[in-house]
């Protein structure tokens, strides 16, 4: 740390400590600009602030120091959220509970209720400033992180949150993936089972999604598997949803599959069905597509 006349420095080497710089001073009552450009640009404007003030050069050194010692404590450090940073579904799961849940305030645990004081809420997500539509895994971390930084409560209160994020996950992944058919790069599967989940249906209990605005098929992907994650609600339920949702999918891809064919009942001899069986064991085929290559290759012979 350098010192100038006396006087320690502020060092403009990271965006995140000078703007929690700038949120120790203006909860102090100080006129700062609404933004800064760069660090840098961040640091020096504290530094002339605490360099204009009317003392000596000992008590500007004290000021500079407990500034940094405060800035420094409201932040956690970016290790804290390595377990999710490379992980879309993990951070998708964290940005969604952030976005859609309210924390107890101070003194309480976020989570966890105490009989012995009023329930008081820490500020919400929607009141910092944070964007309500990332629209990438990346932008999802950058406004997990921010809201950590922001949101004015105690460095343990982070810490005991961040934890109950992390542990809530474990259990969430231990579980067996839920949709095991559907793929983040299929448009058509992505597409049916988002519109499967916005259909209302008042006799069956279902994730929300009308909270979350994807853009693309990939996002519409990690939405589904946030809305999911996030549910608030029994295993049984996610037991069943999970059943209902795979089985209507099953259904569609089966209803699909028999679109421009037509039933046709025949009586063969039992010979004659053995021949088929052979053949179409042979070829590798189900008898009905077996039938039908006969059928167009003798066609194609007669008529071609």
């Amino acid at each position: 740390m350098t010192k100038f006349k006396g006087v320690s420095q502020i060092e403009g080497k990271e965006r995140r400590f000078i703007e929690s710089c700038f949120r120790v001073l203006q909860r102090e009552g100080v006129q700062l600009p609404m933004r800064f450009e760069t660090p840098i640009e961040g640091a020096k404007i504290i530094n002339q602030i605490i360099a204009s003030r009317e003392a000596s050069s000992e008590e500007k050194d004290q000021m500079a120091l407990s500034l940094i010692d405060e800035a420094k404590q409201e932040l956690l450090p970016l290790d804290e959220f390595n377990w999710f940073k490379d992980d879309e579904r993990a951070c998708y799961f964290v940005w969604a509970s952030i976005y859609l849940c309210r924390y107890l305030s101070t003194p309480h645990h976020p989570i966890n209720k105490s009989p012995n004081h009023p329930l008081i809420f820490a500020v919400h997500y929607n009141q910092l400033g944070l964007k309500n539509n990332p629209s990438n895994s990346q932008e999802r971390f950058d406004e997990v992180v921010k809201y950590f930084d922001y949101i004015p409560q105690h460095k343990q209160w982070k810490l005991d949150l961040i934890t109950y994020l992390k542990d809530t996950w474990s259990q969430v992944f231990k579980s067996r993936k839920p949709f095991s058919w559907l793929k983040k790069d299929n448009d058509e599967q992505c597409l049916w089972a988002w519109e499967y989940m916005q259909r209302v249906d008042i006799n069956r209990s279902k994730p929300m999604i009308y909270q979350f605005s994807p853009t693309n098929t990939a996002e519409r992907y990690l939405a589904i598997y946030a809305a999911f994650d996030t549910w608030k609600t029994t295993v049984e339920a996610k037991r069943l949803f999970s059943i209902d949702f795979n089985k209507a999918w099953q259904q569609k891809k089966h209803r699909d599959s028999r679109q421009g064919k037509k039933a046709c009942s025949l009586v063969l001899h039992e010979e004659t069905k053995l021949k088929l069986d052979e053949l179409a064991q042979a070829k590798n085929v189900t008898l009905s597509q077996l039938v039908e290559q006969l059928i167009n290759k003798e066609h194609s012979k007669q008529l071609g």
